[in-house]
């Protein structure tokens, strides 16, 4: 039951999100915060981390929610605080993260005068009400605990795609008395599936011979994981993970394909000839369909906490509107004595396996066994983040991983830059398992400031620097689309163990995988921040 105390808006919001059990918070403090930054010093057990830029902040508190799968929180001030860390609270609306801003506006005495007040921004809500899915801006001190717990239960029970307070800079400061939610009020019951859908699922997938499941990262958000091994092994179905879903379920699993937009035709054969379609946690989106290409059956079950996404790309014979784990419990129950023969399945999963790495190896050359020497070097319990670059969108079918929250790979908004706060993300979140982002030379200099965040914050992850003093990507279009008229691709490259030493941090270089490999090992000994460039071999253009 909630209680009323007398509290400044800061205090209603720090008392809140304790409430909630949220102990970190990433940020950097500006005038127009100080009121809650004084009581976050005030409040025991509630660590900040001090970022170098809101959009490092950003993408450090999207990495500590995509691993625990809890609210990752951000505190910005007005106007280019907030106008930084919007690249972040867009990636968190396309994956579906826990992603929570805080900022302070204007005073409201003077926000609606336009008259060029510090940080004034033209449409300061607007801007975070066209990127994240729940936006709303204080009034009164009494309303923030409300409107804090309207939010935290949305990206609870529903679909989490990232949440915006603005509270004005005079109301941090003004007291009222407040109701306080209790830690009973924020306990929140999963959406159940329908029985009368369960039912006519079960009855779908007994008369299906052959099955397929397509699991995206909602699985891994309900913590469903266990429960779709269960249910793929009962009913003998292939698990088809794409390149944000790739940790789902442990690569050596005998079911599991792993493939990416640029593998999709190597798995046609396999969905041409299922019969039936179960789509968990995953809206199908165009990354993961190739844009729609992939041949699914006419027979499809689509599992998904929000409707809206239901039979939106694809469509459904049967919509479920659940929390995945529910949904994936319940099917399973039905289905205990399903008895499914399909004695060439294994021979034909291989198979693809095989023509899909082959195809990696094909499209990204011999560099392709370095991440061969990172996971040699990185144990099978340690987190990797792949940033967008080459070997990053490889690492999606080519890197094997053992445990689901052990793999980042933001593809579908796709921020290069991002891998490196991410990763710092993730070690805040889980400190005593190794964290190593893979970065390119390109997009590890949009962030490299945050360096100075993993010393202070004393967060030793390994950065990994694929170098080939190009924006490969781009580059390769260039070539191809548009007659080899090359601009703006080659890059100038600092000298990154200099710039790693300037900042305190380790930094080596190496070539080939195996002496990659030994470096991994070596920084993880260290247990300090460490960057490893690796050089490219050279390419034709």
């Amino acid at each position: 039951m909630s209680h009323r105390q007398y509290l400044s808006g800061a205090q209603a919001i720090i008392a809140t999100l304790r409430a909630y059990h949220v102990d970190t918070i990433f940020g950097i403090p500006g005038i127009h915060t100080l009121p809650l930054y004084d009581e976050i010093y005030k409040t025991p057990g509630l660590r900040h981390i001090l970022a170098r830029h809101e959009q490092g902040a950003g993408f450090m508190a999207e990495g500590y929610a995509r691993i625990t799968g809890r609210l990752g929180v951000v505190s910005t001030i007005t106007g280019p605080g907030l106008t930084n860390v919007t690249t972040p609270i867009a990636s968190a609306y396309a994956d579906s993260i826990p992603l929570l801003v805080i900022s302070s506006s204007l005073p409201q005495a003077t926000a609606a005068l336009k008259r060029g007040e510090l940080h004034e921004v033209k449409d300061q809500l607007g801007v975070m009400e066209s990127l994240a899915g729940w936006a709303y801006a204080i009034k009164r001190v009494e309303e923030i605990p409300e409107m804090l717990q309207d939010a935290l239960r949305i990206m609870s029970q529903e679909r989490s795609r990232g949440a915006y307070l603005q509270v004005p800079l005079d109301l941090l400061k003004e007291s009222a008395y407040v109701s306080l939610p209790t830690e009973e009020d924020f306990t929140f019951e999963p959406v159940q599936p329908h029985p009368s859908d369960i039912a006519q699922a079960s009855s779908l997938l007994r008369n299906a011979q052959k099955p397929i499941i397509i699991a995206g990262e909602g699985v891994s958000m309900a913590r469903a994981n266990n429960q779709l091994i269960k249910l793929a092994e009962c009913l003998q179905a292939p698990i088809i993970l794409g390149s944000k879903s790739h940790d789902v379920i442990p690569s050596d699993h005998p079911l599991v394909v792993h493939t990416t937009t640029y593998t999709s035709k190597e798995l046609y054969p396999l969905l041409k000839s299922a019969d039936l379609a179960l789509v968990v946690g995953s809206k199908l989106g165009a990354e993961r369909t190739a844009y729609g290409q992939y041949p699914l059956p006419a027979n499809l079950i689509h599992i998904d906490i929000d409707p809206a996404e239901i039979g939106h790309n694809y469509p459904a014979t049967l919509g479920i509107v659940s929390d995945a784990r529910c949904a994936l419990e319940a099917l399973y129950e039905q289905s205990q004595d399903f008895t499914v023969l399909r004695p060439n399945l294994e021979q034909e999963l291989l198979q693809v396996r095989a023509e899909i790495r082959q195809e990696t190896r094909t499209r990204f050359g011999k560099d392709v066994a370095l991440l061969e020497g990172v996971r040699e070097g990185v144990p099978s319990e340690g987190i990797i983040v792949a940033d967008m670059t080459m070997l990053g969108y490889a690492s999606t079918v080519y890197l094997p991983v053992y445990e689901p929250g052990t793999f980042i790979h933001p593809c579908e908004f796709c921020t290069i830059g991002c891998a490196f706060p991410l990763a710092l993300g993730a070690k805040t979140a889980r400190p005593e398992r190794p964290v190593v982002a893979l970065c390119g030379d390109g997009g590890f200099l949009l962030n490299s400031s945050e360096l100075a965040t993993a010393v202070q914050e004393q967060l030793p992850i390994v950065a990994i620097i694929f170098n080939d003093s190009t924006f490969t990507a781009v580059k390769t279009d260039q070539c191809h689309t548009y007659g080899r008229r090359y601009i703006a691709t080659d890059i100038i490259e600092p000298d990154y163990a200099a710039l790693a030493q300037a900042f305190h941090v380790r930094g080596v270089k190496v070539e080939g995988p195996e002496a990659l490999r030994d470096a991994i090992k070596e920084a993880l000994e260290e247990k300090r921040p460490t960057v490893i460039e690796v050089p490219l071999s050279a390419k034709s253009w």
